[in-house]
């Protein structure tokens, strides 16, 4: 049996459509494969996309920071554990339909015991850092002490920025002290979503 070019066309149009209204949140034009860049702060960059992990219902971004710049760099990307997790001190606005802004703080620790470092990333000149960060771990903390996560938001379109604030060391190692960590702040591109 034969079909017609118009049928073929039209479920072609019908999946396409389905598949954009059955996904929790989609991004419009931006993909992990070729992200968008933020403006450059003394030679570093910062990019938010969403990540194709194949998790509908618990969405994951892919956060990346690039040295553009013509020296090397020092981050002090958060803390690390003596078990070796990994906590980044990365945050994102995402602004509602309404142009009202909402803070979200990475926190997938909920408590921490035993040793703390620093999570020190060099950056080579040219080269790129990428952190894959679930939505689940993104918490906005309100005046009370109350947190909620990103999953609370409601439907609609949303307009997501992450962010990341250089930091001096807090540890009490002075060789660390003497590593010149990168001080900036950085914002990287909008990502455009619908949730």
């Amino acid at each position: 049996m034969k079909l017609s070019k118009n049928v073929i066309l039209n479920a072609v149009v019908i999946c396409t459509l389905l598949s954009i209204l059955l996904s929790p949140m989609s991004s419009k034009g931006q993909s992990c494969d070729n992200p968008q860049w933020g403006v450059p702060v003394d030679g570093l960059q910062m990019s938010i996309s969403i990540a194709d992990s194949g998790k509908a219902n618990v969405p994951e971004f892919m956060v990346a920071l690039r040295n553009v710049g013509e020296k090397d760099s020092i981050l002090n990307l958060g803390i690390m554990l003596g078990n070796g997790v990994q906590e980044p001190d990365i945050w994102i606005s995402i602004t509602d339909a309404n142009g009202k802004p909402h803070k979200f703080q990475f926190a997938s620790i909920m408590m921490i015991e035993g040793r703390v470092y620093d999570y020190i990333v060099r950056l080579r000149a040219g080269s790129t850092y990428t952190l894959k960060l679930s939505s689940e771990h993104f918490y906005l903390l309100d005046t009370l002490g109350n947190s909620e996560s990103i999953s609370k938001l409601l439907s609609g379109k949303y307009m997501i920025t992450a962010h990341y604030d250089g930091r001096v060391t807090e540890s009490g190692n002075p060789d660390t002290r003497l590593m010149g960590f990168w001080p900036g702040k950085l914002q990287s591109n909008v990502l455009r979503v619908e949730k």
